[in-house]
């Protein structure tokens, strides 16, 4: 994303600069959207209610259910409702709303009353935004396309069909230095879109079959870059140059809205509805071999994440299963009290996940569960925090929260 002048790479093989693993939270679930906070060193413990760990708490005056995205020094945070969608900017250091950019004007937009019907949860801010650094992109559910600088100017922006979709769309945004990648997933005529990132101008466009609420992920394995899409049918992987289809593996049914996960070549997805799969990514093939299944519990909205070892799964109720990455074998299962929406992130050997009522729970990764710390906001929480070095920036139902290392 910024010059690649003294790049490494993760575990993962991901091409990353020092600044972007350590720094920066460009989109939703993180870098190359994976679920890893790589080089973050956040606190294990935090609440609310005592006031422990936390270093600010800001009011969110709209309704949305986007996660943050964060770039040095400014987070970033989409919320609507009838009258407008908005684009919020907030000062990282202290939690002041720096700007707003409502978008409400785009020729061929839904006039208002007969804006697309949406779930009353999802509402119109469901997918979380993307940046390089440059620019920022935020959608709705309306179809709005925009783009804008890091001081809340517009750069361009696009009215996309609205969106037939029964519970609104939720696809975030995930973008490279150069392209703008959009998951437009309808009951008819999905599609994949490229543009360039800083004027919008149309690179390219792919027909796509089914649809989701799913959010593409970026891999790179074996020298080849892929964009890779969960629907209701497939897992289908896209080269980000061309939009061309690599491959697809039919093992989904149902309503999909987790993402994939990726570590140590093979990529995991899993939903209600379908066995959790496991597919070596790592030889360039028209059809990825299927390694494993399992068909146990899975999740409904939130996404799994792995290392080269284990792979966490969710669920909507509160189980959460580990699974050895290699053989499909549950190392454990736990039960908490509630469900998530929210996806777990794996933060070196410990995972974070926080729960519908906005208590995270700490564990590390490994063959037995072993709580580690725990933190609480005090109000829902259904979106997946940004890790940013030692802090973490947490969207709850009514406030944005910043956990950090208290002095």
């Amino acid at each position: 994303m910024r010059a690649q002048d003294s790049g490494s790479a993760d575990p993962n093989g991901h091409e990353s600069t020092p600044n972007e693993l350590k720094n920066d939270w460009p989109a939703f679930r993180g870098f190359r959207s994976n679920g890893h906070a790589s080089n973050a060193t956040p606190p294990t413990t935090w609440s609310v209610k005592t006031g422990k760990n936390i270093i600010w708490k800001t009011a969110i005056s709209k309704h949305g259910m986007s996660s943050p995205v964060v770039w040095q020094d400014r987070v970033y945070l989409t919320s609507a409702d009838d009258q407008s969608r908005d684009v919020f900017c907030f000062d990282a250091s202290d939690g002041d709303l720096l700007w707003t950019h409502s978008v409400s004007d785009l020729p061929g937009a839904p006039a208002e009353g007969v804006l697309p019907r949406v779930l009353d949860e999802t509402g119109y801010a469901a997918p979380s935004m993307a940046t390089n650094g440059h620019e920022i992109a935020a959608i709705f559910a309306t179809g709005e396309l925009v783009c804008l600088s890091r001081e809340g100017k517009r750069i361009w922006a696009k009215q996309l069909e609205v969106p037939k979709n029964h519970y609104g769309h939720a696809s975030s945004l995930i973008c490279t230095e150069q392209l703008l990648f959009v998951q437009y997933d309808q009951q008819k005529g999905s599609k994949l879109f490229a543009f360039k990132m800083a004027t919008g101008e149309p690179i390219w466009e792919t027909a796509r079959d089914e649809m989701a609420w799913s959010s593409p992920i970026l891999i790179k394995n074996k020298g080849r870059s892929e964009l890779v899409l969960t629907d209701s049918k497939y897992v289908a992987s896209y080269d980000p140059k061309t939009g061309k289809r690599l491959w697809r593996v039919e093992c989904f049914s149902g309503e999909v809205a987790s993402s994939a996960a990726f570590a140590g070549g093979l990529l995991f997805v899993a939903n209600e509805g379908a066995a959790a799969s496991a597919l070596d990514a790592s030889v360039h093939t028209d059809s990825p071999k299927t390694i494993w299944q399992w068909d146990g519990d899975l999740p409904d909205a939130a996404s799994p994440v792995a290392n080269e070892q284990y792979l966490i799964v969710p669920t909507a109720f509160g189980v959460l299963s580990c699974l050895d990455t290699k053989t499909g074998k549950v190392h454990w299962e736990h039960v908490f009290d509630l469900g998530f929406n929210s996806s777990p992130l794996l933060v070196d050997d410990r995972v974070y996940i926080s729960d519908l009522a906005g208590d995270t729970h700490v564990f590390k990764l490994g063959e037995k569960f072993e709580s580690i710390g725990s933190g609480d906001v005090q109000e829902p929480v259904y979106a997946t925090p940004a890790f940013v070095g030692e802090r973490i920036y947490i969207r709850g139902l009514y406030h944005l929260f910043c956990v950090g290392k208290s002095p």
